[in-house]
C-alpha cells in the first residue's frame, strides 16, 4: 500500500496516533532509563563516576526531552508508512531500534560514552529483524543470509580503518572503540551494499554539523572581539606601569607558577605531553544515520538504484 494512501485509511489515522503517543511516552521513559541506569555504564573502564553522575540527575526530559518527543514521534510515524500493511513485526522492531539509536545519541552527546549495555541491545533487535527477514523470504532488509554479517564487518572495519589513519596521520586516537562496536551492530540491520549507503549518511552528516559549528563560533568570536579590546585598552596602561615595578617578581613568579602547572598536568594526564588521546563523539551521528537509513528507506534506495543506473 502506498505511504499516502495508507495515511487516508482508518488503520492509517489510529497508528499515526499511536506512534505520536509513543514517541512522547517511550522518549520520557528513555530519559528516565538514562538516568537510572548504573553510573559506571556512563564511565570509561576504570574511570570513578563524577558527583552528577551518581547524582541520578543527569538529563532533564523538560528541555531537550520535548524536542527529542517531537522527533521521535515523526520518526516513528515515518517509520510506519515505510512498513504498514503487512509488517508490523518490522515496524515494532525497527521502533525499538530508533528509540535506542537516539538514546546512544544522548549519551554519547552528553558523556561521550557508548553504553556496551545498550550496544548489545541495539544488536539483538537488529539481529532479530535480519533474522525474520531473512527466514520469512521478504528480502526487504537482506538479499542473502551472508548480508548481515558482511555489513557488520563491514561497519567494524571502517571504523577501525578511520581510527587507525587519524592515529598515523593526527598520532591521536580519532574514534573511540565504542563507535566500532555500535556501527558493526548497525550493519547487521544495513547488511551489505546498506552498510555503505549508512557510512556516507553519517559522514555527511558529521560534516555538515562541523562545518555549522566552526561558524557559529566564528561569528561568536567576532561579536565578543570588540568588547575585549575595549576592556583591554582601558586596563592596559594601569598594567603596564604594575609590570614594571613587580618585573623581577613576576616573572620568577610566573615561571614557578608555569612549571607546577605543566607537572600538575602530566601527572593527571600523562598523554597530553605524548599527543596521545582525543575521542571524537561520532556516535550521535552513526546514530542519526541508523534512524535516517530507517525512515526513508524506500527513497535511500530509489535514490542509490538511479545513481547507479548511470553506470549500466
Amino acid at each position: 500500500m502506498q505511504p499516502l494512501s495508507y495515511l487516508g485509511t482508518t488503520g492509517g489515522m489510529i497508528w499515526t496516533a499511536a506512534c505520536v503517543l509513543s514517541g512522547i511516552l517511550l522518549t520520557w521513559l528513555s530519559y528516565f532509563i538514562i538516568n537510572r541506569i548504573p553510573a559506571a555504564w556512563l564511565c570509561d573502564y576504570g574511570e570513578t563516576p563524577s558527583p552528577e553522575l551518581l547524582s541520578g540527575r543527569r538529563v532533564k526530559y523538560a528541555g531537550s526531552g520535548i524536542v527529542m518527543s517531537i522527533i521521535t514521534a515523526v520518526c516513528l510515524v515515518l517509520c510506519r508508512l515505510q512498513f504498514n500493511k503487512g509488517f508490523t513485526i518490522y515496524f515494532v522492531l525497527l521502533s525499538l531500534i530508533i528509540i535506542l539509536s537516539l538514546m546512544i545519541a544522548v549519551c554519547d552527546i552528553k558523556y561521550t560514552i557508548i553504553p556496551d549495555q545498550f550496544t548489545a541491545a541495539l544488536a539483538v533487535l537488529c539481529i532479530l529483524v535480519s533474522v525474520y527477514d531473512i527466514v520469512r523470504g521478504f528480502g526487504i532488509l537482506h538479499k542473502s543470509w551472508w548480508s548481515p554479517i558482511a555489513g557488520a564487518a563491514i561497519g567494524a572495519g571502517v571504523m577501525i580503518a578511520i581510527d587507525i589513519i587519524g592515529m598515523i596521520i593526527y598520532k591521536k586516537t580519532g574514534m573511540g572503540f565504542g563507535d566500532v562496536k555500535l556501527f558493526a551492530a548497525i550493519g547487521i540491520l544495513t547488511g551489505f551494499p546498506g552498510t555503505f549507503l549508512a557510512l556516507a549518511i553519517s559522514l555527511v552528516t558529521a560534516t555538515v554539523c562541523f562545518c555549522f559549528i566552526i561558524i557559529l563560533v566564528r561569528i561568536i568570536s567576532r561579536r565578543s572581539a570588540p568588547d575585549e579590546n575595549a576592556d583591554a585598552a582601558e586596563t592596559s596602561a594601569a598594567e603596564h606601569e604594575d609590570a614594571k615595578e613587580n618585573a623581577g617578581v613576576t616573572s620568577a613568579q610566573t615561571v614557578t607558577a608555569e612549571a607546577d602547572e605543566k607537572e600538575d598536568q602530566m601527572d593527571q594526564d600523562p598523554q597530553q605531553e605524548t599527543g596521545g588521546g582525543s575521542y571524537l563523539a561520532f556516535g550521535p551521528y552513526i546514530a542519526i544515520a541508523t534512524v535516517c537509513y530507517i525512515v526513508f528507506y524506500d527513497f535511500i534506495y530509489d535514490m542509490f538504484e538511479l545513481y547507479m543506473s548511470n553506470f549500466k
